[in-house]
């Protein structure tokens, strides 16, 4: 080729030729975001076209915005010329075009919203594969009983509907199934993550937090028979089924004695019981009369259909033939992999509500079996920790908490991450 000014001229639609042999495709679905970009901005980015005689107005580079042009009633669009006489050469431009698109600044990318994304042609698998490997969930250091000493009296009223940026959160019953309508509106979970009162029956005061150190003139029901609890956990789960897709992964945390219920409670609501996973703690709690120190919490998982994995390791025999090293993510995905959860537990200070968790501890979970930008329900949502990890890892949550301080502390906690403020919708 020689060197020669590049100028931009506008050239009619109708004399020009797309390249039999072009080899790029595109997807109604691209098509029809490429279409509405053009509608929006017209055609800002230049066709490439031969200008060799022999080869006049035979398209090299962007068959996809002509098509798109033609498909918008566009009668003229921008065009470069290029002077490249042999097909051979006309080729390998055109490949090179259709392969240089160049990659993404992930860290610059990752910044932006899900929807946004969304909006303009990535689709889920896209933004798992964007995200997944370059977000975790880090522990915020939110210090709750210094934030529940500053909370007199709670802000929140019951039956408030808060708005922490693309979550949401209603001060109600999650045995009551206004409330989950009421928050869900059509939309519809893909994860149901809940941590209900264990029913401890006098182990652990809800009201005055661990030790008895603090007194929130609570309304948390702990002390519960067999079976008000059975119907306190069917209410619960029943009701958050009603407001999830037909694909839905199932975790509920549960006191050990309790893992039969749950198990059971998922057979009778047609929930396949998939594993009981372990939150291994670095430490223990002795109970009076038990022989056994507890050292671990369980977490019951069930689906519902066929819900979405993620992809990164579907079978752990993947691994025999991989290198697993502290310089690749290998390690940490075959973690996420394993019913074991090897997370550190906050020092005692950090927990006031009687089992509070950390944001790490929910990324397992959240990383295994959603996409960004999925929804996912946590009917009872504490001191908000899964929302804390949620927003980390670019999913939304969708959270009922029936004690308005703990709403409040919810609300610091958010702010004090994000830096944003809330929006509140008062009945």
């Amino acid at each position: 080729m020689n060197k020669e000014k590049i100028s931009v001229e506008y050239v009619a639609t109708n004399v020009l030729k797309a390249a039999t042999y072009n080899p790029r495709r595109i997807s109604d679905d691209s098509m029809g975001q490429l279409r509405e970009s053009i509608k929006r901005f017209r055609i800002i980015d230049p066709l490439i076209v031969n200008g060799a005689p022999s080869r006049r107005n035979i398209v090299i580079g962007g068959h996809m915005r002509l098509r798109a042009a033609k498909e918008n009633g566009l009668k003229e669009v921008p065009v470069v010329y290029v002077n490249i006489p042999s097909e051979a050469k006309e080729k390998e431009l055109n490949l090179r075009l259709n392969r240089n698109i160049g990659e993404w600044d992930l860290e610059l990318l990752k910044s932006f919203d899900p929807g946004l994304l969304l909006g303009i042609g990535f689709n889920n698998d896209d933004l798992a594969n964007i995200w997944d490997e370059h977000l975790e969930a880090e522990d915020d250091d939110f210090d709750e009983s210094k934030e529940l000493a500053k909370i007199k009296v709670p802000k929140t009223k019951l039956g408030d509907l808060i708005q922490l940026g693309k979550h949401k959160l209603i001060c109600d019953d999650a045995t009551n199934p206004k409330t989950l309508k009421r928050l869900f509106g059509k939309e519809r979970a893909s994860m149901i993550y809940s941590d209900p009162p264990y029913n401890l029956q006098g182990g652990i005061d809800y009201a005055k937090g661990l030790g008895g150190r603090a007194n929130y003139g609570g309304n948390v029901n702990d002390n519960r028979t067999d079976d008000e609890y059975r119907m306190f956990i069917r209410k619960s789960l029943e009701y958050a089924l009603a407001v999830a897709q037909d694909n839905t992964h199932v975790f509920y945390w549960s006191d050990q004695k309790y893992i039969w219920l749950i198990q059971t409670l998922y057979r009778e609501l047609g929930i396949e019981n998939k594993r009981v996973c372990l939150w291994l703690k670095n430490g223990q709690n002795p109970t009076p009369g038990v022989a056994f120190s507890k050292c671990y919490e369980p977490c019951t998982y069930g689906v519902r259909g066929k819900p979405y994995i993620a992809k990164n390791l579907q079978n752990l025999n993947e691994v025999m033939n991989k290198e697993i090293t502290t310089g690749n993510n290998l390690l940490e995905e075959t973690l996420d992999h394993l019913d074991v959860w090897l997370v550190k537990r906050l020092s005692g200070k950090s927990y006031e509500h009687a089992t509070s968790k950390p944001p790490k501890l929910h990324e397992k979970s959240i990383r295994r079996c959603t996409r960004p930008g999925d929804i996912i329900l946590d009917s009872f949502s504490g001191s908000a920790s899964t929302m804390i990890a949620a927003e980390q890892l670019k999913r939304r949550v969708y959270a009922v908490e029936l004690e308005p301080i703990f709403c409040d502390l919810a609300i610091a906690r958010y702010e004090r991450l994000t830096k944003r403020k809330v929006k509140v919708i008062r009945k």
